[in-house]
């Protein structure tokens, strides 16, 4: 399999930083920073969401939990990331997953209905395009490359995930199980 050029790739997750900026600076003083300590739960799965995440620090993650006890990996949130499961959101139904924390955050806790206003229809739109875009890339990089190829993209592009997730969440992120990533990180000499 011919492996995808950084340009044909678009940039998988984290590049909120422009936006992240302008939120920070819109909310600045209105709303105040949260802690949250790893495995609390700030979205239930089946939930209506009310609130979206800013994260200053640490990892979020939304999963699925499956009736038989598994775990299904949606996405993982960083630093500058807006956290908020947008199809749930656009469509006002409840939680397809929940949102949980990771790593111990520190994070703005953003109330929906502001991104409902009038006046914040330009960030929302803002926030969606770069959702779309995301997934779009998303969607190339689980379909058009093998899983060695995926695990090979995060440590040349996104070391810094590979920092703060443990092998079983990169595993289950890159759509493998944690033995089969093992043999991989055994074939590139990094066990």
């Amino acid at each position: 399999m011919a492996r995808l050029t950084d340009t044909q790739l678009l940039e998988l997750g984290d590049s909120y930083q422009q936006l992240a900026e302008q939120l920070k600076h819109q909310l600045a003083g209105s709303y105040p920073t949260k802690r949250y300590a790893r495995d609390d739960v700030l979205l239930r799965q089946g939930a209506l969401q009310t609130h979206g995440y800013l994260i200053l620090s640490g990892v979020l993650g939304a999963l699925h939990a499956s009736e038989n006890g598994g775990q299904k990996c949606k996405e993982f949130y960083f630093q500058d990331e807006f956290a908020l499961l947008y199809g749930n959101w656009l469509t006002h139904t409840p939680a397809l997953y929940q949102l949980k924390v990771i790593r111990d955050a520190k994070v703005i806790k953003v109330p929906l209905a502001l991104l409902e206003q009038p006046l914040n229809q330009m960030m929302k739109q803002q926030l969606v395009t770069q959702q779309l875009l995301f997934k779009e890339a998303k969607e190339a990089f689980l379909l058009l490359n093998s899983p060695q190829q995926r695990y090979e993209y995060l440590l040349a592009k996104k070391p810094h995930w590979l920092a703060q997730l443990s092998l079983t969440e990169v595993a289950m992120y890159i759509g493998i199980s944690a033995i089969s990533l093992s043999r991989i990180r055994k074939r590139l000499n990094l066990s």
